[in-house]
């Protein structure tokens, strides 16, 4: 259960978005086409003209106003979505409701007519549900959401799931006992999610749009107080205000029947109706405010110790209603050309030595729907956000004043073309949630759902009237807007801000620009990686459906076809033994290459050629340092594969490791580091995992001192030698052509010298040791001080044992499910607290169970007793049946959905050759889970949950440790 601005940010309110001169004057702006009358309407009333809503899409209104949309569709296969939406968000609360929009949320899952309070969850879990997972909600400016997710559709699942979403329309008691335990979660998630983003956002909003709603009611002062003491009838009020049939949307969306499904959303719904009876106007849209467009240019300057030092430039223009027509479609097509050419140029100046940015992005839409925005939003280098203001500045009128090149735009136009394909191409096995929550999205104004086909083909219509010029002119026409209110994120406060930041905008835009420099001609440089070896064995597991085959020269390839995304294939290439071939003092070079391989390019081309030369193909660059295996991942289709396939050995055989490579790095570097103490959960990923380990460097973020020294020369060392000749296992899942992958691996990877045969174990560099030192550990944060992390670890072993692994999987399942009822319902300490097992298939000996909560630091010691307390229970008496049903039931469900997708397949046979006995773990997960019992899951907990081996680590804010 989720309040989500940053989703609903990005929906409405563009994070990033162009700027454009406040000296167009409104008629240079294209008039809207002519209005001319809707042809049709769709089920929900929604106006056509001439571009042709999905058909197979069921829209209806049931007599009592509420609208449902159902869609047969089969990936996953036999699985459904429901969404229940409400037209009810933060906007909507009066000021003595502040917050309340999203606790009535949570109180959906806390009782209900026909469901007692603690039993949804409970319920749902026995079907195989997760919480969390599968159930949950959320809640942003404008609406609320209810979202089940579930893995099979027999008729038991389908009517429970629909009836607890009419539970949810108008039966919650929302009585209040249950309503003050709540109270307590809700605060624990706020203060979860207090971190400098957030943080950020609120100021953000509060600068550029003071006077609307959204400004006035993201994390507004007093919501805290109401939380802690609104009485449950002024929650009970606003359901019965908002939670109406005619202010509600259901979708379901999955491998169902439509017509049994309308069938039983009549049964279901049609007897809902509003309390108190709906009046001729059942309720009234909130003032949303407006930006004040007179009151540029203005700046503001944000500052907090952690924040990134942003820049971002902001212009707005009045509102103009769309329409859903071809004409509206095509114009603004070209204004994302041009957009997508000033996002190639930062990214260019981004990626070049001594660049003064990080990154930056540029976009035009609307700031919901109260007024049309454009924005420019550049990260600048530490410290240098002047700097970044000029980039970003002299690049928005550089695009508007010159426009844009042939060269550019043929290379987004391929980008732009090769998107709209291959949607089209797989728009039969796209997924059920994705679309649920698209046709959800249209509810709220006159849109339409429509098929990738129909946008591919509105693209090729209009493709051969884009040009340059047309882009340019749309692009610079896009907008009449006002002047630009500037906001600056800095770590310290800049001196006399909103006039040092003005002065620095009006001093760049006083020096010109000239036409960016365009380049075309280049052509790939990989072609002949020399002669294909021959196959030297063809095998196939059949009882996985995997075929294996090794080529004469040692290099592995699997194939596993499915039928589970359409025109779409996963590949993963696995080369050598990663970070364990790397010498211990070495990790800060491994997160190099990670981080920024990719950019280091390849001996013929650097990093921005390629994108420029390979533009119209989904291709990954670049390779990953893994902890045991260097690899690079990714999907494409098999049009793409041959040309992944060459760019890919061309980084194994040629990196180019460039300077570039080095400068980006040591441009993200300082911003990364800066972020390690940001929040509690952020120190514990950067510290936690190496001081369990007793300090070994393998683990956990490498000191700022090692990743500082990685430099090109000891990355080549490094490197150069294992892609020389180290074992390379390729596997590729999904819809493709066989003798085409096996003939584009031939060709390439096949082409290399001869491979090693097997992997150096690396004996000694598998040794790690959970730290002998019990006693608890403090470490700090510079967050909010009312945020604190309390972890208890425990050390196991590694995951040689597979039945002793699928115990403590669900060891560490029924622990989250007894922590969720006793430290969030019962304590209302914490919002999401966590329990994993972790056994090592890499270091020897080595494991860890733990559990994590964020909690207030005064709860700290509370918090740590209830572990306790949990843990002997599990040791002292077998785990309670239902418990680890309710555990076991949603994980069961997982495996079986997870084999109808590509990932975990891809997952499941990627070492199906150089570590072949750990295939037969795939064939018996399901086994291992159904085996553990009660009395295993005792035996674990004696054996592991030893209160004198417990590690405790508590991490709070820096004030409060001496």
């Amino acid at each position: 259960m989720t309040a989500s601005p940053l989703r609903h940010m990005l929906a409405a309110l563009p994070l990033l978005a162009l700027a454009l001169p406040a000296a167009l004057a409104a008629g240079e702006t294209p008039a809207p086409a002519a209005a001319e009358p809707a042809r049709a309407s769709t089920g929900w009333g929604h106006p056509i003209y001439d571009i042709a809503p999905d058909p197979a899409v069921r829209f209806g209104v049931l007599d009592n106003g509420m609208r449902y949309a159902i869609l047969k569709n089969g990936t996953p296969k036999d699985t459904a979505v429901v969404r229940l939406g409400f037209d009810i968000g933060w906007i909507d609360e009066d000021e003595h409701e502040l917050g309340l929009a999203h606790m009535i949320e949570h109180m959906a899952f806390n009782g209900s007519r026909n469901v007692p309070e603690g039993e949804m969850i409970k319920l749902l879990e026995r079907l195989g549900l997760a919480f969390g997972a599968d159930t949950n909600a959320s809640t942003g400016f404008e609406d609320t959401i209810y979202k089940l997710d579930l893995p099979r559709t027999d008729t038991e699942l389908v009517d429970t799931a629909l009836m607890l979403m009419r539970e949810t329309a108008s039966e919650l008691t929302i009585a209040d006992d249950a309503v003050d335990r709540e109270r307590g979660i809700i605060q624990s998630e706020t203060r979860t999610r207090n971190t400098f983003a957030i943080r950020r956002l609120k100021h953000y909003l509060g600068f550029v749009a003071p006077d609307t709603r959204y400004a006035m009611r993201f994390r507004a002062e007093g919501t805290g107080s109401i939380i802690d003491s609104a009485p449950g009838r002024v929650l009970r009020d606003l359901y019965r205000r908002f939670y109406r049939p005619d202010n509600a949307a259901l979708v379901v969306v999955g491998d169902i029947d439509p017509d049994m499904i309308e069938a039983k959303i009549r049964a279901r719904f049609d007897d809902w109706t509003p309390t108190p009876p709906p009046t001729p106007t059942p309720r009234v849209d909130v003032e949303k405010g407006k930006v004040d467009l007179a009151r540029g240019p203005a700046a503001a300057n944000f500052v907090d110790p952690d924040v990134p030092h942003v820049v971002v430039i902001d212009r707005f223009a009045p509102y103009v209603e769309h329409r859903p027509i071809i004409a509206e479609t095509d114009r603004s097509r070209l204004v994302a050309l041009g957009t997508a050419i000033v996002n190639r140029r930062l990214q260019r100046i981004a990626n070049a030595a001594d660049a003064p940015i990080i990154s930056g992005r540029a976009s035009a839409s609307d700031f919901f729907d109260i007024q049309r925005q454009a924005q420019v939003r550049v990260q600048a280098r530490e410290g240098e956000w002047q700097r970044a203001l000029e980039v970003g500045e002299q690049e928005w009128r550089r695009a508007v004043q010159h426009g844009f090149s042939d060269a550019e735009l043929a290379e987004q136009l391929a980008n732009f073309e090769q998107r709209y394909r291959d949607a089209a191409s797989q728009q039969d096995t796209r997924r059920n949630r994705q679309l649920a929550e698209s046709i959800l999205s249209t509810a709220r104004r006159d849109r339409i759902f429509i098929t990738p086909q129909t946008s591919y083909d509105m693209f090729l219509a209009h493709k051969p009237e884009i040009t340059a010029k047309a882009v340019s002119q749309a692009f610079a026409q896009h907008f009449a807007l006002s002047d630009p209110l500037i906001h600056v994120s800095t770590k310290q406060a800049i001196p006399d801000a909103e006039q040092t930041i003005l002065e620095t905008w009006r001093n760049s835009a006083a020096q010109p620009v000239a036409a960016a420099q365009g380049r075309d001609g280049l052509a790939f440089a990989y072609d002949d990686f020399g002669k294909p070896s021959a196959i030297a064995e063809d095998t196939t597991i059949a009882d996985l459906g995997v075929r294996t085959i090794r080529f004469e020269n040692n290099v592995r390839l699997n194939l596993k076809f499915t039928d589970f995304e359409r025109d779409r294939l996963r590949f993963a290439l696995r080369i050598g033994s990663g970070k364990l071939a790397l010498p211990a003092t070495e990790m800060g070079q491994a997160s190099f290459l990670s981080s920024v391989g990719a950019l280091g390019g390849l001996g013929e081309h650097s990093y921005d050629e390629l994108r420029q030369i390979l533009a119209g193909h989904r291709l990954t660059y670049g390779f990953h340092a893994g902890e045991d295996q260097f690899s690079v991942r990714g999907s494409g289709t098999m049009a793409d594969l041959p040309l992944q396939m060459r760019l890919s050995a061309a980084y194994i055989s040629d990196p180019g490791l460039r300077s570039e490579m080095l400068s980006r790095w040591q441009t993200i570097l300082p911003p990364y580091l800066a972020q390690l103490d940001a929040t509690p959960q952020a120190v514990a990923r950067a510290q936690v995992a190496r001081l369990v380990a007793d300090g070994n460097p393998r683990f956990g973020i490498p000191s700022e001192a090692d990743l500082a020294g990685a430099t090109l020369d000891a990355a080549r060392r490094l490197i150069v030698p294992q892609f020389a000749t180290a074992p390379i296992e390729i596997s590729i899942v999904g819809d493709f052509d066989a003798d085409a992958v096996i003939a584009a691996v031939a060709e390439t990877f096949g082409a290399l010298p001869p491979r090693a045969a097997t992997f150096d174990e690396w004996e000694s560099e598998r040794v790690a040791r959970f730290t002998a030192d019990r006693s608890e550990r403090v470490l700090t944060h510079a967050g909010a001080p009312d945020q604190a992390l309390a972890m208890t670890i425990w050390p196991t072993t590694d995951d040689d044992d597979a039945q002793e692994e699928a115990a403590m999987q669900l060891l560490a399942g029924v622990m989250r499910l007894e922590m969720l009822e006793r430290i969030r319902e019962e304590l209302g300490a914490s919002y999401s607290p966590g329990a994993s097992s972790s056994m090592s298939h890499i270091y020897r000996d080595f494991g860890t169970f733990s559990t994590s909560i964020v909690v207030a630091p005064e709860q700290a010691d509370e918090v740590f007793a209830v572990i306790d307390t949990i843990a002997r229970a599990f040791r002292d008496a077998p785990v309670d049946a239902d418990l680890l049903d309710r555990a076991r039931a949603p994980l069961l469900e997982r495996i079986a959905l997870s084999r109808r997708e590509n990932g975990w397949w891809l997952r499941a046979i990627d070492e199906a050759q150089l570590r072949a006995e750990r295939l037969d773990r795939v064939r018996s997960y399901e086994d291992r889970i159904r085996a553990v019992t009660p009395a295993m899951l005792q035996e674990a907990a004696r054996r592991y949950l030893d209160p004198d081996e417990a590690l405790r680590i508590r991490i709070l804010h820096e004030s409060l440790v001496p």
